[in-house]
């Protein structure tokens, strides 16, 4: 069952980065989506302007912070969908945090671009990767604390359970869709795919360790996820979906 949550909160994530960021700011701005995949969109205006960059990291904190707000009045009898927001917010917080980060490392993605032209490049750089690694480990103690808006966590196996499952379901699905894009450099797609998914995603595997040093409440009463048959099948409708259609993804031309 966490595994059926975890793809569609993961693809939520990245559609709620590349299409409602920067797909949406770009019609904003008055130009045309010539291409969307799960890690990039591309957008007719040249030059493009600045608030279409920033758009899909700063969207994507945004909703995950929403998030956050959003899980704090969901009624406590609805387990799955508290679940499902849970791990919908720590990948919008998660994976934008840490592309900052990726980007102060690396020279590459949409923070990257924002900087471009600043100098020196070397502090800006800096700052990104720092900036981004604190957000992050921010992000790592938020998440923490709002397990206990999930009741039942009954046992250490089944809390780690809560956090490989949905880890390993998106790196995966993230990857199969990478293999399959058509719109990048070979390889370049499957990187990226592999960063905003595992990469992104592993603060979650280090949540257990930092458990022990946060002063959790006691878990409010209720049973573990159960058992569904509406989530598996969403799962694999947004799945093939997200490997099939976005994942090989065809540019549009230009107007």
């Amino acid at each position: 069952m966490p595994g059926a949550l975890g793809i569609p909160a993961y693809v939520a994530s990245m559609m709620t980065h590349e299409a409602l960021g920067h797909g949406a700011f770009c019609v904003a701005a008055g130009g045309h989506n010539l291409m969307l995949t799960g890690w990039a969109e591309e957008c007719n205006l040249e030059p493009l302007p600045s608030a279409v960059t920033a758009a899909g990291p700063a969207v994507q904190f945004g909703a995950g912070l929403l998030a956050w707000a959003a899980l704090r009045r969901i009624p406590a009898g609805l387990v799955v969908q508290r679940s499902f927001v849970w791990l919908y917010m720590v990948f919008n917080l998660f994976i934008s945090s840490g592309y900052v980060a990726f980007s102060g490392v690396t020279g590459f993605g949409d923070s990257a671009v924002l900087i471009s032209g600043l100098s020196p490049p070397w502090l800006w750089r800096t700052l990104l990767v720092a900036v981004g690694a604190v957000v992050y480990y921010l992000s790592m103690w938020a998440a923490l604390r709002e397990l206990r808006r999930i009741p039942g966590r009954s046992s250490d196996r089944r809390l780690r359970r809560f956090f490989w499952i949905p880890y390993l379901a998106a790196g995966l699905l993230a990857c199969c869709a990478g293999a399959l894009n058509r719109t990048m450099a070979p390889g370049i797609a499957l990187g990226l795919a592999a960063a905003s998914s595992l990469g992104a995603g592993f603060g979650m595997l280090c949540l257990p360790a930092l458990q022990h040093h946060v002063a959790m409440s006691t878990p409010l009463p209720g049973s573990y996820i159960r058992r569904s048959v509406a989530w598996p099948a969403a799962a694999i409708v947004v799945g093939a979906t997200f490997v099939l259609v976005l994942g090989p993804s065809k540019p549009r031309r230009r107007r």
